[in-house]
């Protein structure tokens, strides 16, 4: 008995697990299609695809919300905007870095592990999202 169970949870999360991976690989898909563009043209591109995926899905809101974006992208959408967004997000982003390096120093001053670990990993995190910013922000340009 035990073994039937063990069996009905394997099968159980690989059914799980089929959309999820049919879902990434058709994302990944589609940024590849959109990868050699650059700003308002690469955020359009993944706009449509993402219209295809959510209508492919029958999720009716997602296509709305995402008509809208693109309706957004369409009207409002400049190169220049997108770099001044990017220079002002990377800006937030290396101010909360150094707002969580005060964090953590004063976490290992009162000798707070459990801070001290969640400070080392909002670090580690937001320092991920600013290479990412400089990186969208160099493709750019």
């Amino acid at each position: 008995m035990p073994k039937f169970a063990v069996k009905l949870v394997i099968n159980s999360v690989k059914i799980s697990i089929m959309p999820l991976a049919l879902l990434l690989s058709s994302y990944s898909f589609a940024s590849s299609e959109c990868v050699n563009l650059k700003g308002c043209e690469q955020k359009k591109c993944e706009i449509n695809k993402q219209i295809t995926i959510a209508t492919r899905h029958g999720n009716d809101r997602k296509v709305d919300g995402l008509n809208r974006a693109l309706e957004e992208n369409t009207k409002n959408c400049t190169n220049k905007g997108l770099r001044e967004e990017l220079i002002e997000e990377i800006q937030e982003s290396k101010e909360d870095i150094a707002e969580y390096e005060t964090d953590l120093k004063e976490a290992i001053t009162d000798q707070k592990k459990h801070k001290v670990s969640k400070y080392q990993k909002k670090i580690y995190e937001e320092q991920a999202e600013l290479k990412s910013l400089e990186k969208e922000l160099s493709d750019l340009e």
